[in-house]
């Protein structure tokens, strides 16, 4: 949220762009702990990703740049999904609890009701997870991305797996891998 990113928003709100984010391991800004990993890349992997993604979305949400911008959406990649629900909650009480944000208009879980936030779905979560944090947030946030190349991906079986999923299918089945991911990059 630092003033010289401004023109960035303001650009991509002029564009009608999605704001996207892709967390990576070894490379700024880390991770807390990421000196203590000792090259374990079972540790960094499962913490880097998602707290890249938390980080991200709490400044960007608690800086006000979606109430500044309100044509912008923001997206997050390959960084798991689960931990969406408890994120969101912490992010609304942080807000009233310990404040030191902008002056929001909105608070993080009305950006998700908004249908302006968005994250991809990792399968290796399952469906349990899935079922969890559509629950929780609603059906317009999650997306689905194959994570392909990546170890992770069920490529060239992704989609049919997660069409096994009884709770995917219908409209659910449409909004996940089709509308959601229209809506967040404007395609038509």
């Amino acid at each position: 949220d630092h003033p010289s990113l401004e023109p960035i928003w303001r650009e991509a709100e002029t564009h009608d762009l999605a704001i996207v984010h892709h967390s990576f391991t070894w490379s700024p800004p880390y991770f807390p702990g990421y000196q203590d990993m000792w090259d374990n890349v079972y540790l960094a992997r499962l913490c880097s990703h998602p707290w890249g993604a938390m980080r991200f979305m709490a400044g960007f949400l608690a800086g006000g740049i979606l109430d500044r911008y309100p044509g912008l959406r923001l997206c997050v990649l390959e960084c798991g999904f689960g931990w969406l629900p408890f994120w969101v909650r912490r992010m609304d009480e942080q807000v009233s609890y310990v404040g030191r944000t902008a002056k929001l208009k909105n608070l993080p879980s009305e950006q998700f009701a908004a249908g302006r936030v968005f994250c991809n779905i990792e399968a290796h979560e399952h469906e349990p997870m899935f079922n969890m944090v559509t629950q929780a947030l609603g059906e317009d946030c999650l997306m689905f991305g194959s994570d392909y190349p990546h170890y992770e991906s069920w490529f060239p079986h992704s989609i049919d797996k997660i069409l096994e999923w009884p709770s995917v299918a219908g409209e659910r089945a449409k909004k996940l891998f089709w509308d959601n991911a229209a809506r967040c990059f404007k395609q038509t």
